[in-house]
């Protein structure tokens, strides 16, 4: 296959026998889309859990579509969370931000240099839109990737405690998300190669370190996993 050529048209779906191909995800209609969200409710109220806004990236979405869904989840009563990686305009994050309990938000480096390498930007957008939704008062559950031969490493995270504290970044929850390879199988299902042979999780005991250095920085809500 020369997927060069593909224009994502779906042709290529009806006309497979063996339904190797698929298109994946679903456009909804606003009203369509919270009626499907609705079908859950009972768990939302049994388990006093909500509604999040995830992706890909949510917030480099259409906004008007994302801020009018958050805003009537959240005129309906239910929890409604954003995962975003933070590089999006910070006006993006203000819209969402009266209809919004919790923003998951992942630093993955803050070495610029070393983001740019393995993300393709640099992070200095990122770093300066925790700064602005902290001083906002939006509800900040930090979500920090700890990759072997990338970013698990103590000066990273140390790095991050500096960061938070200069800058009064008190996060209501930090989690410490340990390397998995999960997502493997996409890579191959689109003809690219999954090369991770650098990359490992992280050992538990180190995990447990990580998480008492936070605490001995002042940060108590630490959460190994997600």
């Amino acid at each position: 296959m020369d997927r060069t050529l593909c224009q994502i048209c779906g042709a290529c779906v009806a006309a497979c026998p063996h339904n190797a191909r698929e298109i994946a995800g679903k456009e909804y209609e606003l009203p369509a889309l919270i009626r499907e969200l609705e079908k859950d409710r009972m768990f939302y109220e049994q388990s006093g859990g909500g509604i999040t806004l995830s992706g890909g990236e949510p917030l480099a979405q259409d906004m008007d579509y994302i801020e009018e869904l958050a805003r009537r989840l959240h005129t309906k009563g239910y929890s409604v969370n954003i995962d975003t990686c933070g590089c999006v305009p910070y006006e993006h994050i203000r819209r969402v931000l009266p209809y919004t309990d919790t923003f998951l938000y992942d630093i993955k480096l803050m070495d610029p240099k070393a983001h740019r390498q393995y993300t393709g930007v640099d992070n200095g957008l990122i770093l300066e839109n925790l700064k602005a939704l902290s001083a906002d008062g939006g509800k900040i559950n930090l979500r920090l990737p700890l990759t072997g031969g990338v970013n698990a490493t103590k000066q990273h995270l140390t790095d991050i405690i500096q960061f938070l504290q200069k800058n009064a970044v008190n996060p209501y929850r930090i989690h410490l998300l340990k390397y998995h390879s999960a997502g493997s199988g996409k890579y191959a299902r689109l003809d690219r190669l999954y090369d991770h042979s650098s990359m490992a999780a992280p050992e538990a005991g180190w995990l447990e370190q990580t998480a008492s250095l936070f605490r001995q920085s002042g940060f108590q809500n630490i959460q190994i996993g997600g």
